[in-house]
């Protein structure tokens, strides 16, 4: 990815998809700010990596971790709020199935990848 940040990569490919209505460009939003915030965290774990030193000396690990497993929770309950997880995969193999896929398509009023 180039100068973009990941969550202006998600607004757009959301955005490019679907026609959001005014309460799920406010989720879409969140959902963004929440990709801002595990952003920065990746990039403090790279920085100060994953074992860090305490005030008092001890090494323990880096608290950026406990925040990004928390963002990642969020980012992913705001995604299934939306309807937008992952359904593209085939049935029978551990993955949504077809049927979920139509389901989102049908919501969303997508016709062949893109909405009406």
């Amino acid at each position: 990815m180039s100068n973009a940040t990941l969550s202006a990569e998600f607004r757009r490919a959301v955005l490019d998809e679907f026609d959001l209505e005014a309460h799920e460009l406010v989720t879409l939003e969140r959902a963004c700010s929440v990709l801002d915030q595990i952003e920065g965290l990746e990039l403090d774990v790279k920085d100060r990596g994953v074992i860090v030193r305490g005030v008092r000396g001890g090494l323990y690990p880096n608290p950026s971790l406990k925040e990004l497993r928390a963002a990642e929770t969020s980012f992913l309950a705001i995604v299934r709020a939306l309807g937008l997880q992952d359904a593209d995969m085939a049935p029978g193999k551990g993955s949504p199935s077809a049927a979920a896929r139509a389901m989102n398509r049908a919501r969303w009023g997508v016709r062949g990848g893109k909405a009406a």
